[in-house]
């Protein structure tokens, strides 16, 4: 029986500052029927409080202690590491994240942090690249090719941290979607089991496969287009929250 939730944001519940039809109305049944769930990010540019903010002017009550974001789950590894110098390609809320556990910007870096950003020239990734060369580790703070705004694709973090591994020809640490931690860190805020929770996601590569890689059942809410290579498979596949909520009693009860 499915218990809980985890749910993706942009493509999901909104695209740019566009709430998408029936995001509303699905987490307030999951309030009402005291369904636990969290929201799981990719998205690296904001602190968690900005999500909680955002979907609240949406009239979605989400609690930042809900929210696993990337910038979060890089912060958390970087106080365990006890990193306290990073060189950043990224946005504030990334730069914030590392600020609360005592990691700050700097061009004497412990490590190399890839988010996205805006703001991305030929000098920062010059400067990464030879931190790299250097011997520092490089971390890409979400593998996503392409981000959806309202008026079309980005380029995300995995692909902004191309030219560096590209030039350097070396492995990065992937944080995010689809790898398992985030995951089990989202599993742990909603003390649920991984056979009693799904993941509703717009992207293959990183919440279905994520999805599948954990143990969890997944929801494909149609977005971007998947590689044909890839075999795993949602569940179910909607077009928005709004169909899901249509068929949440099949889905709480696992039948197709």
């Amino acid at each position: 029986m499915i218990k809980a939730f985890m749910i993706d944001l942009d493509g999901v519940v909104y695209r740019g500052d566009t709430i998408r039809e029936g995001s509303k109305e699905f987490f307030e049944y999951l309030k009402a029927n005291s369904i636990p769930h969290c929201v799981v990010t990719n998205h690296s540019s904001f602190h968690r409080k900005y999500y909680s903010q955002k979907l609240k002017r949406m009239g979605i009550e989400v609690s930042m202690d809900y929210i696993v974001s990337t910038p979060y789950e890089v912060a958390i590894r970087v106080k365990d590491m006890g990193y306290h110098k990073a060189f950043i390609i990224g946005r504030q809320g990334l730069i914030d994240e590392l600020f609360d556990v005592g990691c700050y910007v700097t061009d004497e870096p412990d490590v190399v942090i890839v988010g996205y950003d805006e703001r991305y020239d030929f000098q920062k990734v010059t400067k990464a690249i030879r931190w790299v060369l250097k011997g520092k580790p490089l971390w890409v703070v979400n593998p996503d090719r392409l981000l959806p705004k309202e008026d079309g694709f980005y380029p995300d973090s995995g692909s902004l941290a191309a030219p560096i591994v590209y030039a350097t020809e070396i492995q990065p640490v992937y944080f995010g979607k689809p790898n398992t931690h985030i995951f089990e860190m989202a599993l742990d805020i909603m003390k649920s089991k991984a056979d009693e929770t799904v993941m509703i996601g717009d992207t293959y590569e990183t919440d279905i496969v994520g999805a599948k890689n954990s143990g969890i059942k997944s929801i494909y809410i149609e977005g971007i287009q998947s590689n044909p290579k890839i075999d795993s498979k949602p569940d179910y596949t909607f077009k928005n929250l709004g169909e899901v909520l249509g068929k949440i009693d099949e889905i709480l009860s696992e039948r197709k």
